[in-house]
C-alpha cells in the first residue's frame, strides 16, 4: 500500500520534474549558443590580419629660407620648415592588445591611431606591433617624404666689385639617390637701369654653377648657365636627373655676375623626390 502511494505521488510530480528538466535544458542550451556564438566571433577576430591604413603614402616637407640684409652687407639666414604630417591607425587589433609604433627615424609611439611628421624626407618604414592575449603580431607600411626648397636670395653684386660675393644656395640634399629638378628665377629689383634699355656693353648677366662639396672644398662643377639678357626677369630651369652623393658631400647652387651696374634679388626652388 505504501508501495503504491510512493508510485502515486511519483506519477503526481512528473509533470512539474519534466517542466524543470526542460527549463534546464533549455538555458544550458541558451548558454551554449551564447559561448558558441561567442567562440566563432573570437575566432572570426582572430582572423582579421594585423594592418596599418594611413592617411596618405606620399607627403613633402617644404624648406624655406630668406636672406635679410640689415645694411652691414652682411646677411643672415631665417629658415623655415614645413613638415608634412601623417596619420596610422592600426586595424585588426584583437581585444584590448597594446600597440606601439617604430617610425624607423628614433621616434616611436602607442596608441591605435598615431600622427608623425619626418623630419628627413626619404623613404621610411613604419612598423606596427600589438601585444596581447593573441601574442605579439606585427605589421609595416612605407612611406615617402619629398623635398620643396625656395631660397629668397640678397641681391647680387658683382664680383669684380670691392664687396662682391657669389651668391651660394645648398640644396639640402634628401637620403640619395634623388631626382632634383628646379629653376633659378634672377629679377631685375629697379635700382638701376632696366635690362632691356641697356646697350650691349652693358647688359645684365648672371651665371649658375652647380658644384658637388666635401669638406668644404668644390670638387665638381658644372655651368649651368652663363649669358647676358635683356629682359628684367629670367628663369633658368634646370633638370639634374638621379644624384647620388657619398657621405660628407653636399650639391650646392653658385649665382655671379660680372656686370658692375647689376643688381639682382634671385629666387631659387627646387623638388626633391626620393
Amino acid at each position: 500500500m505504501s508501495l503504491i502511494r510512493a508510485m502515486l505521488s511519483s506519477e503526481s510530480l512528473g509533470p512539474r520534474i519534466t517542466v524543470a528538466l526542460l527549463l534546464a535544458v533549455l538555458c544550458v542550451g541558451l548558454g551554449s549558443g551564447a559561448l558558441l556564438q561567442a567562440g566563432v566571433r573570437n575566432a572570426r577576430g582572430s582572423d582579421v590580419a594585423l594592418g596599418i591604413e594611413a592617411s596618405e603614402t606620399e607627403g613633402v616637407n617644404r624648406y624655406v629660407m630668406v636672406e635679410v640684409d640689415d645694411g652691414d652687407n652682411e646677411e643672415r639666414p631665417e629658415v623655415t620648415w614645413l613638415l608634412h604630417n601623417f596619420t596610422f591607425q592600426a586595424v585588426g587589433v584583437q581585444g584590448d592588445a597594446l600597440a606601439t609604433w617604430d617610425f624607423g627615424d628614433g621616434f616611436t609611439a602607442s596608441g591605435n591611431e598615431v600622427s608623425h611628421a619626418f623630419e628627413q624626407a626619404g623613404v621610411h618604414t613604419v612598423r606596427l606591433t600589438t601585444v596581447g592575449d593573441g601574442g605579439v603580431r606585427d605589421a609595416a607600411i612605407v612611406v615617402r617624404v619629398d623635398l620643396q626648397g625656395e631660397v629668397e636670395s640678397d641681391n647680387m653684386e658683382c664680383t669684380c666689385a670691392p664687396t662682391g660675393k657669389s651668391t651660394l644656395i645648398d640644396l639640402q640634399l634628401i637620403e640619395a639617390p634623388v631626382f632634383v629638378s628646379g629653376e633659378v628665377r634672377v629679377e631685375h629689383d629697379g635700382s638701376s637701369e632696366s635690362c632691356s634699355l641697356r646697350n650691349p656693353l652693358q647688359e645684365c648677366h648672371v651665371r649658375v654653377l652647380l658644384e658637388r662639396v666635401e669638406g668644404g672644398d668644390v670638387i665638381e662643377q658644372e655651368e649651368l648657365h652663363d649669358a647676358t639678357f635683356r629682359e628684367n626677369e629670367l628663369v633658368i630651369a634646370f633638370e639634374l636627373g638621379e644624384v647620388d652623393l657619398e657621405d660628407g658631400q653636399l650639391l650646392r647652387l653658385r649665382l655671379e655676375t660680372d656686370q658692375l651696374r647689376d643688381w639682382h634679388k634671385p629666387n631659387t626652388s627646387w623638388t626633391m623626390v626620393a
